[in-house]
Parts: C-alpha cells; sequence; structure tokens
C-alpha cells in the first residue's frame, strides 16, 4: 500500500505515515492552478472502488511514481488550470452505491466511470475537500450545504466545522482534505482532539467502528486528502 500526501504538510505527520505504508509520495505541482491547492493530490486525483482517474497535465512525479510502482489508472480528459471550474473536475467523491459532486462541474471520464451509480449533486464543487465518506449511510462535512443536502437524501451527516483546520493562503480548510481512509482506519493529519469538537467527532467514529490514527499532535492541516493506492 502506498500513500499521496502534500509535500507541504507537517513533517511529523509524514514520518508516522511511513510506518503504515510501503512508500510515500509527496506530491506537488507548479503553475497548474492554485498555490494553496497545488500539493492536493485529490484535485489532480479522481479515486473509485477499483480504479484512479487522474488528470492529464497531472505532475510528472505522479506518473513517474505510478509506473515505478505499477500502479494502474485512467487518464481524464480535461486538464487542471487555475479557474475554479477548472480546478474542481477531480475533486469528487464515491462510495460504492453512490457518486457525490457538484452538477456539470465533473470531468467527462469520470462521469463514464460512475454511470451505474447513483448520482447525489451538492452545493459545493470541492466535494473530496469538504467530505469524508465513512460508509454507505455515514459522511462527515465542513460544509453547512452539503450536511443539509446529506440529510435531506437520508444520510447521516457529522458536521464538522471549518474553524482552525490550516491550509496553505486561506484562513480555514476543509475537513476532508486533513484525511484519508484505509484498512479500517482513518488517518488525520494533526490531531483531531485540538478541535473544539473533536471529542464529539472521535465518539462519532468509534460508534462506527473507525480505528483513528491521529498521525502529528497539533491543529488538522488539509493537505488535498491522503490518498492510499
Amino acid at each position: 500500500m502506498f500513500a499521496i500526501v502534500d509535500a507541504r504538510a507537517p513533517q511529523k505527520a509524514i514520518d508516522t505515515l511511513q510506518n503504515y505504508v510501503s512508500d510515500i509520495l509527496l506530491f506537488n505541482s507548479k503553475n497548474i492552478t492554485y498555490n494553496s491547492i497545488s500539493g492536493h493530490p485529490d484535485i489532480f486525483i479522481y479515486q473509485d472502488t477499483n480504479e484512479l482517474i487522474i488528470a492529464p497535465n497531472s505532475p510528472k512525479i505522479l506518473f513517474d511514481f505510478f509506473h515505478s510502482q505499477n500502479i494502474r489508472y485512467k487518464m481524464g480528459t480535461k486538464p487542471i488550470d487555475p479557474t475554479l471550474s477548472g480546478s474542481v473536475l477531480y475533486n469528487c467523491l464515491s462510495s460504492e452505491k453512490y457518486f457525490f459532486h457538484k452538477r456539470n462541474h465533473t470531468d467527462e471520464r469520470i462521469i463514464q466511470a460512475v454511470k451505474n451509480k447513483m448520482k447525489v449533486f451538492l452545493p459545493q464543487a470541492y466535494t473530496r475537500c469538504s467530505m469524508i465518506t465513512i460508509d454507505a449511510n455515514n459522511y462527515v462535512t465542513s460544509d453547512k450545504g452539503i450536511e443539509k443536502k446529506l440529510i435531506t437524501n437520508g444520510f447521516n451527516a457529522f458536521y464538522f466545522s471549518p474553524d482552525k483546520i490550516q491550509i496553505q493562503g486561506h484562513k480555514n480548510g476543509f475537513i476532508g482534505g486533513t484525511c484519508g481512509m484505509y484498512n479500517g482506519k482513518i488517518f488525520f493529519l494533526g490531531n483531531i482532539l485540538f478541535h473544539k469538537s473533536g471529542e464529539r467527532f472521535q465518539k462519532f467514529l468509534n460508534n462506527l467502528n473507525v480505528e483513528i490514527v491521529n498521525l502529528n499532535d497539533d491543529y488538522l492541516y488539509d493537505g488535498g486528502s491522503i490518498i492510499f493506492v
């Protein structure tokens, strides 16, 4: 198992993560999109249950890493760019049965890949940044609009305030960008107990039998998710 994580993530978190995976790609890009999200793998990579779809203008280090580790992927149709609409094309989220994104903001190759899933269209185009899929019925979000839409559609939604989630260049980040799930564990860049909702969030995850791994003792850092492949 390998991990892809923002090269600007806290060094202590990266060091701890190395104990759980075979190798880590420290992800970064230049002159493709906003600096704040330039190191965020979830801007360039869409991850489904059995496949990866990546932006065709992803940085060379990503292609080199996939090739060196024999990781299979498909190429998306549109490149990432510095506009809002051009930076969210791959920032969508799936569970086994459902697909989540803002309508008309998704790369066509992903639309084809999820044609048999039920679509839940959300008001936030930075969907993976803003959400965590725990299982088919339970989700976490730092976006009030997403929370409302999930509840309306019959899902259980835990709201985690973006307050004091660290991110490059902005006041607050998003909860989805602080973590990744693998093998029944959820790994956080930071420690959820530094947050005012941390104990309540910990109880929520424990009740769902999800093991929590806080990779370092600090406020949560939004690095565009930890992608396990």
